[in-house]
């Protein structure tokens, strides 16, 4: 963290994890409710998903498997603004075409990227205006990182404290815990479930997340 005052950038990346992570949600499901819709044999879905995402990877690899090298080249400095800001969107399609056409997989990892992206992508532009007073963008990833997880999974202290136990660096503490809350609150403000949560209540399973309940 540089002067008290780059505090506003890293608002500003909580709510805008805030809401591309709600973004996330919105996709993920809404492209698996297309192939649900769809009247077709159950061979075409996988084989159309797979041909998309293998499109997208032709221009653009970094969307295949976890993505870690990727996630470092961005931390490290190395990546380039137009990359980062095309492996957000191309991310989150790659993501929900997979699991829409049956392909195994999780959203951990892939949120742990687009937040990767996210975050590189706002702290270059940042860094580029202020270039004295912000950090590098690779700050910016990796609390990007948390943020996006913090919005998409609403684990927000698991986020805080994974993090944290990757860098084991002190000082960006206060700025992982700025975003990953303010990217919380931002995605429950206009989606009250979780990307997991969601997935239970689309199955008929209801719950209840208040403390108060008797297990």
């Amino acid at each position: 963290l540089k002067p008290p005052y780059e505090l506003a950038f890293y608002l500003a990346l909580g709510i805008l994890a805030g809401i591309v992570g709600v973004i996330v949600i919105k996709t993920l499901y809404g492209i698996e409710d297309v192939f649900n819709d769809w009247k077709a044999p159950f061979w075409i879905k996988p084989l159309l998903a797979g041909v998309c995402v293998a499109f997208i990877g032709l221009q653009f690899p970094q969307v295949f498997g976890v993505g870690y090298e990727a996630i470092g080249d961005v931390l490290q400095g190395n990546s380039e603004f137009v990359v980062m800001a095309s492996l957000v969107v191309l991310k989150i399609l790659a993501m929900s075409l997979t699991l829409a056409g049956g392909g195994s997989g999780g959203v951990f990892a892939p949120s742990l990227f687009i937040g990767a992206m996210l975050g590189g992508s706002f702290g270059y532009i940042v860094h580029e205006l202020f270039p004295y007073s912000t950090s590098s963008y690779g700050a910016y990833a990796l609390v990007g990182m948390a943020a996006l997880f913090s919005a998409t999974g609403r684990a927000t202290f698991t986020a805080i404290v994974i993090l944290f136990e990757m860098t084991l660096d002190y000082s960006i503490i206060l700025p992982l815990m700025f975003v990953c809350v303010a990217a919380d609150q931002v995605s429950w403000a206009l989606s009250k479930e979780s990307i997991y949560s969601l997935k239970l209540k689309r199955k008929g399973l209801n719950f209840r997340t208040d403390l108060s309940v008797n297990l």
